[in-house]
């Protein structure tokens, strides 16, 4: 029985599935960086405008806080995070990293005059008492707060 000869259709349909793929991933690529570059200027915006620095905030332990019989009555969720606060306004924001260049985001979350704040995430409970009439602003990373003695926020700033 004659055999058939089919690698010169094979080769041309393997490159022709080649030349696709390779068009594709460059349409892909130039998509994925228009958008980067075109987000870029308003992520380093926000970066800076939330780019909070002070001294770090008063900690407490949990037996601590527990002693203390302070609360935090004003709580709510912010992507998986109970934040809670005393007093006070909060404004937050998702702030990408390195400047607003970086890939990864952080959440930002700016206080009036919190008295004491509250975190509750996938990596514990975490209590701060920054005092009354105090600003203070919590940077969160990997669900891991820290604490500043400083804020950007008034009542009277645009969210």
């Amino acid at each position: 029985m004659p055999t058939r000869d089919y690698s010169g259709r094979v080769r041309r349909i393997g490159l022709a599935h080649a030349l696709v793929a390779v068009i594709g991933l460059g349409i892909a690529t130039a998509i994925v960086t228009v958008s980067y570059v075109k987000d870029r200027a308003a992520h380093v915006a926000v970066a800076k405008a939330w780019d909070i620095q002070g001294a770090p905030c008063p900690s407490l332990t949990a037996a601590q806080w527990a002693a203390q019989h302070q609360r935090a009555e004003k709580v709510f969720d912010y992507d998986g995070i109970a934040i809670g606060r005393h007093a006070g306004n909060a404004s937050c924001s998702d702030v990408h990293t390195q400047g607003g260049t970086g890939f990864g985001v952080r959440k930002v979350c700016q206080f009036t005059s919190p008295a004491v704040l509250t975190v509750t995430s996938k990596a514990g409970a975490f209590y701060f008492v920054p005092g009354i009439g105090q600003l203070a602003s919590l940077i969160i990373e990997g669900d891991t707060p820290r604490c500043v003695m400083a804020s950007h926020y008034t009542l009277t700033s645009p969210d």
